[in-house]
């Protein structure tokens, strides 16, 4: 983890002009240009390294050929390393970069670290085919007067990045020679204030899409015309928009989608105005404003888009050519900077009146993290493979330079949110590289005085935010990529910090009690996101007793899988110690958080009110081990089929002043339940509760899945209690169920040196998945087939086949595979090809 300094050297410039401050923006733009000659192009890679403060489009003679940098913060500043060869060309070149700057001192823009003062940072690699692109005084800068970043849309509250742009203002624009940033004296060890360190995943992938219809159309110009604008003919000459009328149009995509835009338009209409607002589906309008949201049918066009917006004015001859675009010698194109979410969009189009405007074109690229679907799962039936296409969809759709909670309205990584994205994304694909770059970051956020990381990564410093049972998903992270990975070099580099948050929680437990106190006077307590514990996620129990059960099992949880990990880095001693301590907790969980039948939200003083019963608590308890094996089965199944269903209802089930139902009578007790986000979590409760539970539970639990399908959603949503986001990667539950538990494949020794094999046969009569092993596996794939036979004495069984394969032509690594199946003793076979076993289908009835 150590920072690569070699970049220090080249200077780092700016506009010599720029205040970092303005009212009623929270950032702006600067445009930098250079012109060189070249009497050859050379015929090897020219590589740079480039970055900006805060974000940057690097443009070579009209083509976009590179974007970044991937998000950083103070400690840790990525630079892109990119070839520039294939854009040259012989004679004049130009080299023109569009940087995104928001102001340090705010408030505005959580979702981007920046330093103090802006600048940009271009050095050539090799000196010997240095062609003028390092950045110093030769370079011209301007600032962007009639662009900025919206601060007043009452959606954009996170990330700012809608813009309002005036391309008449164009006329006022100022070129001037570039500032050189200071000067290092690096004999002194003194450095400018990014921290540079190489980049660490891959490009983003971008493809080229379609809107897929037009719709809800207020204009002069008829359908077809606006249909024939989409459409993938390149003969449209665009539409042409008479002097002083308005227009709507709402534009749809199959999914979805994260796209770079652009909006092409005719030299002309200088003055009108284009407003563009996107939404991840059509809807009423929000109980809250704007986010406890009322959706239902997601494709229903009688309800409205509701969403941010971009506000462009159009420059016509006045516009500035900047070089963004080969287009730009004969059009206006206006791209707004940063990747826009929607799956609907809406154009409202005023014409100025003393000229006509033409519209020539919409362009969309889409782009994500370039996540490979090395995974497959099926069983025949259409509501898993549609739970199965959208979990991948909605994983992906959270994945761009980190991983992100909702691209919608945060694209901010968290660390319980980003530790099942990771887990899945292990599974989907093999690919460990954004995961470790998310484990990087988040231990970067390490506080010393508070003894706890943040909350979420590459956030302002501004808007630093501590839910202290963060931290303990970000420690299980790093668990979770040793377990997959076996890469024990990069786990140690974590466990410092590791320890130094478990001791937090320790120096928390209380001396009489021997629980950990909670963190409730200074940090945030959120638990999940239920209708009982609105505004903030907090169960009330935990205020009134000073005691949150699901910290105290999730601390000991996380206690017992760090241990497990350190057993594997030579460090029984300290993982002794773990162990010991998870099991002082669970005991005093049982002790005080315990009324003999169910566990509480807090300490199971009498009386214990109704609300103090939850279905998280009864999970954690299970996961933890505080609830054994001789009670979980009980406890499961009774919260389950107890939970309160007003706990997850929409807000606007129930009028405005009606109170929620309330029984207090024991024998009726309710279980407040738990959400999407807790998800992964309640079925692996299941799965510890044993066969039985797990079964008789499993198909009812996709309910909220399958009701999401029937509301035709995409991408699956934040929660079903204010269903702010459309988009969040938490809902993915299906990959690791389909893959881990009904398939039944998962690591049984790190790295997935061995391979469990323990399908649930009794769940499908036919099944068929597909799963990458990495780590020290090398590059393999598992398939998992079964199908229902009967021999000739009408004895029905299934027939199970698993096989092992190689990617890209490498010879197969034979791997240990230890086989759980019904009515057979556990066997562990050496796998190079194909084995295959029958279970009679009598043996499949459940035996815990």
């Amino acid at each position: 983890m150590a920072m690569d300094l070699s970049e220090y050297g080249s200077p780092w410039i700016w506009h010599p002009e720029w205040v970092d401050a303005q009212s009623d923006a929270a950032g702006g733009f600067v445009h930098f240009r250079k012109r060189f000659h070249l009497q050859q192009v050379p015929t090897t890679p020219v590589e740079i390294h480039i970055t900006a403060d805060t974000r940057y489009k690097l443009y070579l003679n009209g083509q976009l050929a590179h974007w970044g940098p991937v998000k950083g913060d103070e400690r840790r500043w990525f630079y892109d390393t990119i070839d520039v060869q294939p854009f040259l060309r012989q004679g004049d070149n130009h080299v023109a970069v569009h940087v995104l700057r928001y102001f340090h001192a705010t408030q505005y823009a959580t979702s981007f670290a920046r330093m103090p003062i802006g600048g940009l940072y271009i050095r050539t690699i090799t000196p010997e085919l240095d062609v003028g692109l390092d950045t110093n005084p030769t370079w011209e800068t301007a600032i962007d007067a009639g662009s900025k970043i919206r601060a007043d849309d009452p959606f954009d509250i996170f990330m700012h990045i809608f813009e309002q742009v005036d391309r008449q203002s164009d006329v006022h624009l100022t070129w001037v020679p570039a500032k050189v940033i200071g000067v290092l004296d690096e004999d002194w060890g003194i450095t400018l204030p990014w921290k540079l360190c190489p980049r660490l995943i891959p490009r983003q992938k971008q493809q080229a899409i379609r809107f897929s219809k037009v719709q809800n159309i207020s204009s002069s110009v008829n359908e077809a015309a606006w249909e024939q604008l989409i459409s993938p003919s390149a003969d449209c000459a665009g539409i042409s928009l008479h002097p002083g009328t308005s227009h709507h149009i709402e534009l749809v995509v199959e999914n979805h989608t994260t796209a770079l835009l652009a909006f092409r338009l005719g030299g002309n209409g200088a003055g009108s105005n284009i407003r563009v607002t996107y939404g991840e589906c059509y809807e009423d309008e929000p109980v809250i404003f704007p986010f406890n949201r009322r959706k239902g049918d997601r494709c229903d066009t009688t309800k409205q888009i509701i969403g941010p917006s971009d506000h462009y004015t159009v420059g016509g001859v006045k516009a500035a050519r900047f070089g963004y675009d080969t287009w730009e010698s004969s059009q206006e194109v206006y791209q707004p900077f940063h990747y826009r979410t929607f799956r609907c969009i809406a154009l409202d189009i005023n014409v100025v009146a003393s000229d006509h405007l033409t519209v020539l074109g919409l362009d969309a690229i889409k782009t994500n993290y370039p996540l490979l679907h090395k995974a497959a799962f099926s069983t025949g039936d259409e509501w898993v493979s549609k739970l199965w296409e959208i979990s991948i969809r909605t994983l992906e759709n959270c994945m761009h330079d980190c991983y992100e909670d909702c691209p919608f309205y945060e694209q901010l990584q968290y660390p319980m949110d980003t530790r099942s994205s990771s887990l899945f994304t292990y599974l989907v694909s093999g690919d460990d590289r954004l995961a470790r770059q998310a484990i990087i970051q988040l231990h970067d956020t390490f506080l010393p005085s508070v003894g706890l990381c943040s909350s979420r990564s590459t956030s302002s410093a501004m808007q630093r935010q501590i839910i202290p049972a963060f931290s303990l998903y970000w420690i299980c992270m790093v668990v979770d990529h040793y377990e997959y990975y076996a890469d024990a070099d990069f786990a140690r580099q974590f466990t410092g910090v590791c320890d130094s948050i478990l001791q937090t929680f320790s120096g928390r437990v209380d001396a009489q009690l021997g629980l950990v106190r909670a963190f409730n006077t200074v940090l945030w307590e959120y638990t999940d996101w239920t209708r009982s514990w609105a505004p903030g996620g907090v169960p009330p129990a935990v205020k009134r007793t000073g005691v949150s059960t699901y910290t105290n099992c999730l601390y000991a949880y996380t206690l017992k899988r760090l241990a497990w990990l350190l057993g594997f880095l030579d460090r029984k001693g300290l993982a002794d110690e773990y162990t010991w301590r998870a099991d002082s907790i669970t005991t005093t969980v049982q002790k005080h958080c315990f009324d003999g039948e169910f566990f509480t939200d807090g300490l199971a003083t009498e009386p214990v009110p109704n609300s103090d019963y939850s279905q998280h608590s009864q999970v954690w308890a299970i996961l933890s081990g505080a609830a054994g094996p001789d009670i979980s089965s009980h406890i499961m199944n009774y919260c389950l089929t107890h939970g309160d269903p007003w706990s997850q209802a929409p807000y606007d089930v129930l009028p405005d002043g009606q109170t929620p139902p309330n029984n207090d009578s024991p024998s009726e007790r309710s279980f407040t339940q738990t959400s999407i986000s807790f998800s992964l979590y309640t079925i692996r409760a299941m799965a510890a509760a044993g066969d039985t539970v797990y079964h008789a539970h499993f198909h009812k639990f996709w309910d909220l899945w399958k009701a999401q399908v029937a509301q035709n959603v995409s991408t699956w949503a934040e929660d079903s209690v204010v269903v702010r986001s459309d988009c969040h990667a938490w809902g993915s539950v299906p990959i690791h169920e389909f893959v881990t538990e009904v398939a039944g494949v998962k690591p049984a020794a790190p790295g997935w040196s061995t391979v469990s094999f323990k399908p649930r046969l009794q769940l499908f009569p036919q099944l068929h998945a597909r799963v990458p092993l990495t780590g020290l596996q090398g590059s393999h794939i598992v398939e998992v087939e079964w199908c229902s036979m009967e021999d000739n004495n009408k004895h029905k069984y299934r027939h199970v086949r698993i096989s092992l394969s190689a990617e890209d032509g490498v010879s197969v690594k034979p791997v240990s595979v230890v086989v759980m199946l019904p009515g057979r003793e556990v066997e562990t076979i050496t796998l190079s090809g194909t084995a295959s076993f029958d279970v009679l289908e009598t043996s499949l009835s459940d035996v815990d």
